[in-house]
Protein backbone atom coordinates (compact mmCIF):
# COMPACT_ATOMS: atom_id res chain seq x y z
CA UNK A 1 0.00 0.00 0.00
CA UNK A 2 1.03 3.24 -1.37
CA UNK A 3 1.73 5.94 2.22
CA UNK A 4 0.31 9.62 2.05
CA UNK A 5 3.90 11.19 0.79
CA UNK A 6 4.09 8.34 -1.67
CA UNK A 7 0.48 9.10 -3.28
CA UNK A 8 1.73 12.71 -3.46
CA UNK A 9 4.54 11.99 -4.50
CA UNK A 10 3.07 10.13 -7.94
CA UNK A 11 0.26 12.44 -8.93
CA UNK A 12 3.44 15.13 -9.15
CA UNK A 13 4.95 13.08 -11.12
CA UNK A 14 2.11 12.40 -13.38
CA UNK A 15 1.81 15.84 -13.96
CA UNK A 16 5.01 17.07 -14.41
CA UNK A 17 4.88 13.93 -17.41
CA UNK A 18 1.31 15.39 -18.08
CA UNK A 19 2.24 18.92 -19.11
CA UNK A 20 5.57 17.59 -20.80
CA UNK A 21 3.55 15.28 -23.07
CA UNK A 22 0.34 18.17 -23.50
CA UNK A 23 2.99 20.66 -24.29
CA UNK A 24 5.22 18.84 -27.10
CA UNK A 25 8.06 18.62 -24.67
CA UNK A 26 7.55 14.69 -25.35
CA UNK A 27 6.35 14.26 -28.53
CA UNK A 28 4.10 11.92 -30.10
CA UNK A 29 5.35 8.44 -30.29
CA UNK A 30 8.42 8.99 -28.06
CA UNK A 31 9.48 6.75 -25.71
CA UNK A 32 9.75 7.49 -22.15
CA UNK A 33 12.99 7.30 -19.99
CA UNK A 34 13.39 3.78 -18.88
CA UNK A 35 11.58 3.45 -15.14
CA UNK A 36 15.30 3.66 -13.44
CA UNK A 37 16.22 6.88 -14.70
CA UNK A 38 12.05 8.84 -13.90
CA UNK A 39 13.16 7.21 -10.04
CA UNK A 40 16.36 9.19 -10.42
CA UNK A 41 14.96 12.44 -11.77
CA UNK A 42 12.11 12.59 -9.46
CA UNK A 43 13.68 10.96 -6.04
CA UNK A 44 11.02 8.53 -5.84
CA UNK A 45 10.87 4.39 -5.84
CA UNK A 46 10.08 2.24 -8.78
CA UNK A 47 6.56 1.70 -7.31
CA UNK A 48 5.64 5.17 -7.10
CA UNK A 49 7.21 6.20 -10.14
CA UNK A 50 4.92 2.87 -11.93
CA UNK A 51 1.87 3.89 -9.91
CA UNK A 52 2.70 7.77 -11.98
CA UNK A 53 2.88 5.85 -15.60
CA UNK A 54 -0.77 3.91 -14.33
CA UNK A 55 -2.86 7.25 -14.43
CA UNK A 56 -1.08 8.28 -17.72
CA UNK A 57 -2.20 5.26 -19.15
CA UNK A 58 -5.43 5.60 -17.63
CA UNK A 59 -5.71 8.96 -19.09
CA UNK A 60 -4.52 7.31 -22.50
CA UNK A 61 -1.89 9.23 -22.75
CA UNK A 62 0.64 6.96 -23.34
CA UNK A 63 0.84 3.55 -23.91
CA UNK A 64 3.17 0.67 -22.93
CA UNK A 65 5.17 -1.93 -24.94
CA UNK A 66 5.93 -5.16 -23.15
CA UNK A 67 10.06 -5.63 -23.58
CA UNK A 68 10.21 -1.95 -25.31
CA UNK A 69 8.90 0.10 -23.32
CA UNK A 70 6.95 3.26 -22.27
CA UNK A 71 5.82 5.60 -25.34
CA UNK A 72 3.59 8.94 -25.75
CA UNK A 73 0.50 7.94 -27.44
CA UNK A 74 0.19 8.38 -31.32
CA UNK A 75 -2.42 11.32 -30.81
CA UNK A 76 -2.04 11.84 -26.99
CA UNK A 77 -4.86 14.12 -25.81
CA UNK A 78 -5.91 13.83 -22.02
CA UNK A 79 -9.13 12.21 -21.21
CA UNK A 80 -9.82 11.86 -17.42
CA UNK A 81 -11.27 8.42 -16.81
CA UNK A 82 -14.72 8.53 -14.58
CA UNK A 83 -15.68 5.21 -13.34
CA UNK A 84 -19.15 5.33 -13.02
CA UNK A 85 -19.29 3.87 -9.71
CA UNK A 86 -16.45 5.63 -8.64
CA UNK A 87 -16.58 9.49 -9.15
CA UNK A 88 -14.40 10.78 -6.08
CA UNK A 89 -12.35 8.29 -6.42
CA UNK A 90 -11.44 8.94 -10.24
CA UNK A 91 -11.35 12.40 -9.56
CA UNK A 92 -9.26 11.92 -6.71
CA UNK A 93 -6.77 9.79 -8.60
CA UNK A 94 -6.67 11.46 -11.90
CA UNK A 95 -7.87 15.40 -11.44
CA UNK A 96 -7.26 16.20 -7.73
CA UNK A 97 -7.45 19.84 -8.91
CA UNK A 98 -10.70 19.94 -10.13
CA UNK A 99 -13.49 22.29 -7.92
CA UNK A 100 -17.36 22.08 -7.78
CA UNK A 101 -19.03 24.90 -7.84
CA UNK A 102 -23.00 25.48 -6.33
CA UNK A 103 -24.86 27.36 -9.43
CA UNK A 104 -28.34 26.87 -7.52
CA UNK A 105 -29.88 25.37 -4.74
CA UNK A 106 -34.18 25.82 -4.67
CA UNK A 107 -36.50 23.33 -3.20
CA UNK A 108 -39.42 23.03 -5.76
CA UNK A 109 -42.88 20.99 -5.97
CA UNK A 110 -42.96 17.95 -7.55
CA UNK A 111 -42.39 17.96 -11.51
CA UNK A 112 -44.06 15.29 -13.00
CA UNK A 113 -40.64 13.48 -14.39
CA UNK A 114 -38.95 13.53 -10.82
CA UNK A 115 -41.95 12.48 -9.03
CA UNK A 116 -42.20 9.67 -11.06
CA UNK A 117 -38.83 8.75 -10.26
CA UNK A 118 -39.06 9.53 -6.63
CA UNK A 119 -42.59 8.22 -6.26
CA UNK A 120 -43.35 11.48 -5.41
CA UNK A 121 -46.62 13.00 -5.07
CA UNK A 122 -47.96 15.74 -6.46
CA UNK A 123 -47.69 18.20 -3.29
CA UNK A 124 -44.81 17.04 -2.46
CA UNK A 125 -41.34 19.09 -2.91
CA UNK A 126 -37.91 18.30 -3.43
CA UNK A 127 -34.18 19.85 -3.25
CA UNK A 128 -32.97 21.16 -6.58
CA UNK A 129 -29.51 22.04 -7.54
CA UNK A 130 -27.54 22.52 -10.53
CA UNK A 131 -23.49 22.40 -9.86
CA UNK A 132 -20.60 23.27 -12.13
CA UNK A 133 -17.00 21.24 -12.14
CA UNK A 134 -13.97 23.06 -12.75
CA UNK A 135 -10.13 22.26 -13.92
CA UNK A 136 -8.08 25.22 -14.34
CA UNK A 137 -11.09 27.41 -14.85
CA UNK A 138 -12.33 25.41 -17.72
CA UNK A 139 -15.82 24.06 -17.30
CA UNK A 140 -15.79 20.55 -17.67
CA UNK A 141 -18.98 19.45 -16.27
CA UNK A 142 -22.23 20.16 -14.52
CA UNK A 143 -24.95 18.44 -13.20
CA UNK A 144 -28.65 18.67 -11.86
CA UNK A 145 -29.88 16.75 -8.31
CA UNK A 146 -33.12 15.82 -8.06
CA UNK A 147 -33.16 14.89 -3.97
CA UNK A 148 -36.74 13.92 -1.48
CA UNK A 149 -37.37 16.57 0.60
CA UNK A 150 -37.23 14.26 3.69
CA UNK A 151 -34.13 13.12 2.73
CA UNK A 152 -31.88 16.63 2.24
CA UNK A 153 -34.06 18.85 4.87
CA UNK A 154 -30.65 19.21 6.60
CA UNK A 155 -28.08 19.80 3.62
CA UNK A 156 -25.98 22.72 3.15
CA UNK A 157 -24.86 24.95 0.16
CA UNK A 158 -21.43 23.60 1.63
CA UNK A 159 -22.35 20.12 1.98
CA UNK A 160 -23.93 20.21 -2.07
CA UNK A 161 -20.87 21.48 -3.46
CA UNK A 162 -18.55 18.74 -2.48
CA UNK A 163 -16.78 17.06 -4.42
CA UNK A 164 -17.67 13.50 -2.41
CA UNK A 165 -21.07 14.18 -2.46
CA UNK A 166 -22.56 10.71 -1.38
CA UNK A 167 -20.41 10.27 1.48
CA UNK A 168 -21.24 13.85 2.40
CA UNK A 169 -25.20 13.10 2.50
CA UNK A 170 -25.13 9.81 3.88
CA UNK A 171 -23.11 11.43 7.22
CA UNK A 172 -25.64 14.72 7.12
CA UNK A 173 -29.03 12.77 6.40
CA UNK A 174 -27.85 9.71 8.66
CA UNK A 175 -29.23 7.61 5.78
CA UNK A 176 -27.38 4.23 3.87
CA UNK A 177 -27.00 4.27 0.11
CA UNK A 178 -27.93 0.52 -0.88
CA UNK A 179 -27.12 0.45 -4.66
CA UNK A 180 -27.39 2.83 -7.44
CA UNK A 181 -28.72 2.57 -11.03
CA UNK A 182 -27.00 4.21 -14.10
CA UNK A 183 -27.80 4.92 -17.18
CA UNK A 184 -25.32 6.69 -20.10
CA UNK A 185 -25.71 7.89 -22.76
CA UNK A 186 -24.68 10.29 -26.10
CA UNK A 187 -26.48 13.53 -25.46
CA UNK A 188 -26.61 17.18 -27.98
CA UNK A 189 -25.70 19.97 -25.94
CA UNK A 190 -27.91 22.12 -25.01
CA UNK A 191 -29.23 25.12 -23.17
CA UNK A 192 -28.50 25.49 -20.13
CA UNK A 193 -25.39 23.33 -20.29
CA UNK A 194 -24.36 24.92 -23.71
CA UNK A 195 -24.04 27.86 -21.65
CA UNK A 196 -22.65 25.70 -18.44
CA UNK A 197 -20.20 23.37 -20.20
CA UNK A 198 -19.01 26.81 -22.43
CA UNK A 199 -19.75 24.44 -25.53
CA UNK A 200 -21.59 24.83 -29.14
CA UNK A 201 -25.27 23.73 -29.40
CA UNK A 202 -25.27 20.23 -30.56
CA UNK A 203 -21.89 19.75 -29.49
CA UNK A 204 -21.46 15.71 -27.98
CA UNK A 205 -21.73 15.44 -24.20
CA UNK A 206 -21.81 12.23 -21.99
CA UNK A 207 -24.62 12.40 -20.23
CA UNK A 208 -24.98 9.73 -16.94
CA UNK A 209 -28.28 9.70 -14.94
CA UNK A 210 -28.07 7.99 -11.24
CA UNK A 211 -30.84 7.68 -9.10
CA UNK A 212 -29.37 6.73 -5.39
CA UNK A 213 -31.32 3.84 -3.79
CA UNK A 214 -31.60 3.93 -0.23
CA UNK A 215 -32.12 0.24 2.23
CA UNK A 216 -35.74 -1.39 1.21
CA UNK A 217 -35.18 0.02 -2.38
CA UNK A 218 -36.37 3.63 -1.68
CA UNK A 219 -35.72 6.35 -4.38
CA UNK A 220 -34.18 9.22 -2.44
CA UNK A 221 -32.19 11.02 -5.41
CA UNK A 222 -31.67 11.51 -8.94
CA UNK A 223 -28.24 12.67 -10.37
CA UNK A 224 -28.50 13.84 -14.16
CA UNK A 225 -24.43 14.78 -14.59
CA UNK A 226 -22.99 16.06 -18.18
CA UNK A 227 -19.13 15.77 -18.85
CA UNK A 228 -17.26 17.01 -22.20
CA UNK A 229 -16.41 14.45 -24.06
CA UNK A 230 -12.96 16.16 -25.10
CA UNK A 231 -12.38 15.48 -21.21
CA UNK A 232 -13.62 12.68 -19.92
CA UNK A 233 -14.53 9.10 -21.01
CA UNK A 234 -16.58 6.46 -18.64
CA UNK A 235 -15.53 3.73 -17.79
CA UNK A 236 -16.87 0.39 -15.69
CA UNK A 237 -15.70 -2.85 -14.71
CA UNK A 238 -17.90 -6.05 -14.89
CA UNK A 239 -16.60 -9.22 -12.73
CA UNK A 240 -18.21 -12.46 -14.39
CA UNK A 241 -19.18 -15.48 -12.44
CA UNK A 242 -16.21 -18.18 -12.04
CA UNK A 243 -18.17 -20.63 -12.80
CA UNK A 244 -21.48 -21.48 -14.51
CA UNK A 245 -23.48 -21.50 -10.88
CA UNK A 246 -22.90 -17.63 -11.07
CA UNK A 247 -20.45 -17.76 -7.95
CA UNK A 248 -17.13 -15.70 -7.74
Amino acid sequence: MLTTRAMTTYRRIAEALRDEILSGILAAGERLPPERDLCQRFGASRITVREALKILEGERLIRRQQGSGTYVSPRPTRKIPILTTDFFGSINRHAPDLTRRLICQEWRCAEPEAAAVLGLLSSERFLYARRVDFLGGTPVAADEVYLRACFADRLTPADLAELDFLTRWQQTQQIVIAYVTEAIEAVPAEPPMTDLLQVEARSPLLKETDIVFLTGDRPAGVFASFYRHDYFRLTTTVRLPVDGRGEE
